[in-house]
């Protein structure tokens, strides 16, 4: 696996100066140093430590025994052979965890080799975005500030270093806004790949479905008015795009129409007992309006410090650095008004932004805030920041300011970088914001393999949520995975069961458990929490 890190690293370093290269003539040297540096980082920040930063949460642990288990046995946890939507942890979205599937089948259940392909994903996409602006003729200051705005962006470099099953829809959006940027510069088939783009995001998150048809459908009339495709053209993405869709409509049928579980040609479709996209979505409850309101207003504050009001931001944002999320909410607003000022003279590259910024009104007013549930919106405030620094570059005639400026930026970035690879993990694994939802995976198997040596057919108390990791833990065929889960239980009796067992419980609950102190027992810590376990190795 380090073999085919560093070999990535090494193409993607190679593009990058290829990419400043072409663009000599276009940018100054400046405005390519930049580039290249902020390209750079993002490159070395996605593959550092990508099995060990952050640790391995819940959510992600499911997808990737999911696909372990497909590229093994050919079915994931629930037997399903191909699910369309996983029934997996509520449901999800399967295409990452297909993705996925070669590389657990070379690599065995392996978190560095199922976080690759985020990390390849989301440094491609942004690569090619740049040149995506480039052949569109972009202002070149735009150009490097859109790099160095994309490449920072502290979200999205904590969003992508780890593999939750919707966090692929950060890369593959942004590579659909590059292709369809690539054929508004001339090439009519990157106009198909972006089609073919847009329609596979139906794949990567459940909550981007009330936009993505607003998109698609501004898309086509979009590229119709620049007269960049015929109505031959709209006919056959349409075909396309039906085609790639027709198995995640299946699933829609099934789950909200109530049509019976089926297959269909090698996928197979079945409805969840209860989905959680309504957990997405915000309240209808009460006065609409007003919530409308509040979760805008949330996301905006989102926008400006970086903090989420709910119990998982720490995945996605560190507060702590609230500087840098405030300047780049200021160019986001810089951005806005230049562009509106000058409306009449926005290329079709930026009018087409600006299109597929309001196609995503849909999110912004129905989904909950954060950056869980709007990453589509994130990605484009992100771009849209990016512009703002690059018109600010252009506008601003005090080069000290500029200096200060871009300076604030690296040194928060440099104080984000530091944390992230650096304390983030222990904190993240200690808050235990859902307990035992997120784990060192070293220390965790090293824990299960100490408990082993004791011997026993039962160990109660095991501070980890079972359902996802154990699998993880201990590679098991899915279907013998209840047997897993009955060995190795959550729930910690206050008495001695029959047979050998062992009571695992924390250091400092000891004393509620009278009856287990009869028994022998050894001091074991995981994930920064101290045990005292306590063993019976007798049957009786």
């Amino acid at each position: 696996m380090n073999i085919l890190i560093t070999v990535s690293v090494i193409v993607l370093v190679l593009a990058i100066g290829f990419l400043t290269y072409t663009m000599r003539n276009h940018l100054k040297k400046w405005q390519q140093i930049l580039t290249a540096l902020s390209l750079l980082f993002l490159t070395f920040f996605e593959f550092f430590r990508l099995g060990n930063v952050p640790g391995l949460f819940g959510d992600e642990a499911y997808a990737m025994y999911d696909s372990w288990a497909i590229a093994h046995y050919g079915v994931d946890r629930h037997l399903m052979h191909n699910a369309v939507y996983s029934l997996t942890s509520g449901g999800q979205s399967v295409l990452y965890e297909h993705l996925t599937v070669p590389l657990m089948k070379a690599f065995g259940m392996n978190v560095t080799a199922f976080r690759f392909p985020m990390a390849l994903l989301t440094t491609i996409s942004i690569i090619v975005l740049i040149y995506a602006l480039y052949r569109n003729k972009v202002n070149p200051n735009v150009i490097a500030g859109v790099a160095f705005t994309m490449s920072t962006a502290q979200w999205l470099l904590m969003y992508c270093h780890w593999a939750m099953d919707c966090s692929v829809i950060v890369p593959m959006f942004i590579l659909t806004i590059d292709f369809i940027l690539l054929g508004l510069a001339g090439k009519k088939y990157h106009l198909y790949i972006g089609f073919i783009l847009l329609a596979l995001l139906a794949y990567c998150y459940i909550g981007a479905w009330i936009a993505l048809p607003f998109m698609y459908v501004f898309t086509l009339f979009f590229l119709k008015k620049k007269e960049k495709i015929s109505k031959k053209d709209i006919i056959a993405l349409v075909i396309i795009s039906l085609i790639i869709l027709v198995p995640i409509l299946s699933y829609t049928a099934v789950q909200f129409l109530g049509l019976p579980a089926f297959k269909f040609l090698w996928f197979s479709v079945a409805p969840l007992p209860a989905t959680r996209a309504a957990n997405s979505l915000i309240s209808f409850k009460g006065n609409v309006l007003n919530t409308i309101i509040s979760n805008i207003t949330a996301g905006l504050s989102t926008l400006a410090t970086g903090a989420v009001n709910n119990s998982t931001s720490s995945y996605t944002s560190i507060p702590k650095y609230q500087l840098f999320y405030l300047i780049n909410f200021i160019f986001l607003i810089y951005a806005i008004v230049k562009i509106w000022k000058n409306r009449k003279q926005n290329s079709d590259s930026i009018n087409y932004l600006i299109g597929v910024s309001l196609t995503m009104l849909p999110i912004i007013i129905l989904a909950q805030s954060g950056f869980w549930h709007w990453p589509t919106v994130y990605i484009l405030t992100s771009l849209w920041s990016g512009i703002g620094l690059g018109l600010f570059f252009e506008n601003s005639s005090h080069k000290a300011f500029k200096i200060l400026i871009l300076g604030l930026l690296l040194i928060e970035t440099g104080l984000f970088t530091g944390y992230y690879f650096g304390n983030y993990t222990h904190d993240e694994i200690k808050a235990n914001q859902l307990g035992g939802y997120s784990i060192d995976v070293k220390q965790s198997k090293h824990f299960i393999n100490e408990l082993k040596k004791l011997k026993v057919d039962t160990y109660y108390g095991m501070p980890f949520f079972n359902e996802s990791y154990m699998g993880c833990l201990i590679p098991t065929n899915p279907h013998n995975l209840n047997n897993l889960d009955g060995k190795w239980q959550s729930n910690l009796p206050n008495t001695i069961q029959t047979g050998p067992a062992a009571y695992i419980v924390p250091a400092d609950q000891v004393n509620n458990y009278p009856n287990l102190q009869s028994l022998p027992s050894k001091k074991m810590e995981v994930n920064y929490v101290k045990y005292v376990v306590f063993y019976n190795q007798n049957n009786n």
